[in-house]
C-alpha cells in the first residue's frame, strides 16, 4: 500500500509558509478578481520573472514598475519576494497593516512594509489598466520581446 503521510506532511509544509508572493497572488485576486496564475504570472514581456524588452502594453508596464520595485528593494538588502505582511482593503484600497518580523527587527519590517507597497502599486495598476490588457499576451513568452529593457 501506498503511503501518503510523507505527502501529507509536505503539503502541510506547504501551506505554513507563507510570503509576500503569496500576498501578491491573493492580493490581485481581491483587487482585480482575476487569478495571478492565469492572468499575470507569465503576460507580456515583464509579468512573471525575468522580464526583459520593451512593455507590449499598459499591464506590462505596471509590471516593469513592479519589476523595479522589487529590484530597489533588493538593492536595500531587503528580499521582497519573501518578506511576509498583512493588509486590508478598505474603500477599494490596499492598507498595510502589519509585517511580520522577529522582536526588534525595525528592518525587515521597513522592507516588508515597502514590498507592501510595490505590490499595492501594482495590483492598483492592473486594476487602473484593465482595458488595456491583451489576452494575445497571456503566456507569452519573453524570448519574444523586442528592444532594450526600459530603465527604471
Amino acid at each position: 500500500p501506498l503511503n501518503i503521510w510523507p505527502l501529507v506532511f509536505l503539503c502541510l509544509i506547504l501551506t505554513m509558509i507563507h510570503s509576500s508572493l503569496l500576498d501578491f497572488k491573493f492580493m490581485i485576486r481581491r483587487i482585480t478578481g482575476k487569478s495571478a496564475l492565469i492572468f499575470y504570472n507569465v503576460y507580456g514581456c515583464h509579468c512573471g520573472l525575468g522580464g526583459r524588452g520593451q512593455p507590449l502594453d499598459k499591464t506590462d508596464w505596471c509590471c516593469h514598475a513592479h519589476d523595479c520595485c522589487y529590484t530597489e528593494l533588493t538593492n536595500q538588502s531587503c528580499h521582497p519576494f519573501f518578506d511576509d505582511y498583512q493588509y486590508s482593503i478598505i474603500n477599494k484600497d490596499v492598507i498595510v497593516r502589519n509585517a511580520f518580523v522577529p522582536a526588534g527587527n525595525t528592518t525587515n519590517s521597513t522592507c516588508a512594509k515597502q514590498a507592501c507597497d510595490c505590490d499595492r502599486t501594482a495590483v492598483l495598476c492592473f486594476r487602473k489598466e484593465a482595458s488595456s490588457y491583451n489576452k494575445g499576451y497571456r503566456y507569452y513568452f519573453n524570448f519574444f520581446c523586442k528592444g532594450s529593457t526600459p530603465s527604471c
